[in-house]
């Protein structure tokens, strides 16, 4: 596995670690060449590392949600272990066992569930430790807040900038559950970038990309000619800590 930066080139990238290894070229998941202040590996967790991690932060999702919730989905089964699956997306229940908000109060998420963690139940779930040490191995820097956005099958993200006195210079963000697309547009609209973001893949946007491009995430059934097939997705977005010094 390479970190995949700004040129596109003939380079295809394959999770040899999952049962049916997934090949991405990088044409296939980026529209042109990206700018350096992006990085991205568009295979960075195996499929079992991808439901661990999915588990846990559905697990966190879920003991915030209200009791008519919770109620709604007790007569359901657990979730399938993950052995069985064979994508990321088996482990979600269907958009109705879940309680999604129709909109932020900014008005940049919608149909969504959200909450930001404190800890990760390490001790619930088997296997979550050594996959929390690959992710947090990535941070730029250790001082991090660390927040669990769960869209729903026609859930969206629209163009915005992150507070930029809410956090600091970097955003790493994980995709797991349905491919989306995530665009990055100069604030003049002069330029944007699209980004495939498979299940497994992660990013992180820092420096001018940070500041000075709105990104979004894409509720579309296309890219470059290619079919889509939609569905819930769940990020986890990391973000190291506001430093005044830094803007």
């Amino acid at each position: 596995m390479r970190f995949l930066r700004s040129k596109i080139g003939k380079t295809v990238h394959c999770d040899q670690r999952a049962r049916a290894p997934r090949c991405l070229s990088a044409a296939a998941i980026l529209s042109k060449e990206v700018p350096s202040e992006l990085t991205f590996i568009p295979d960075y967790f195996s499929l079992h590392e991808q439901c661990v991690l999915l588990k846990a932060s559905l697990t966190k999702l879920d003991a915030v949600e209200s009791r008519q919730a919770l109620r709604h989905r007790k007569s359901l089964p657990p979730l399938p272990p993950c052995i069985s699956p064979t994508k990321a997306a088996d482990i979600f229940l269907p958009d109705r066992y879940y309680h999604f908000y129709e909109g932020h109060l900014d008005g940049v998420i919608r149909n969504y569930r959200e909450t930001h963690l404190t800890a990760w139940p390490e001790h619930e779930l088997q296997g979550l430790t050594p996959v929390l040490k690959r992710l947090y191995d990535l941070t730029p820097t250790r001082d991090v807040q660390t927040h669990l956005l769960h869209l729903a099958s026609d859930g969206e993200i629209r163009p915005h900038v992150d507070n930029v006195t809410a956090s600091g210079n970097w955003i790493l963000g994980v995709s797991l559950g349905a491919d989306r697309i995530l665009r990055l547009e100069s604030m003049d609209e002069s330029d944007n970038y699209d980004v495939l973001l498979p299940s497994g893949s992660l990013y992180i946007q820092e420096g001018n990309l940070r500041y000075n491009y709105k990104h979004s995430i894409l509720n579309a059934r296309e890219f470059r000619g290619e079919k889509l097939a939609g569905g819930q997705r769940l990020s986890i977005m990391i973000r190291d800590l506001f430093r005044p010094n830094l803007v």
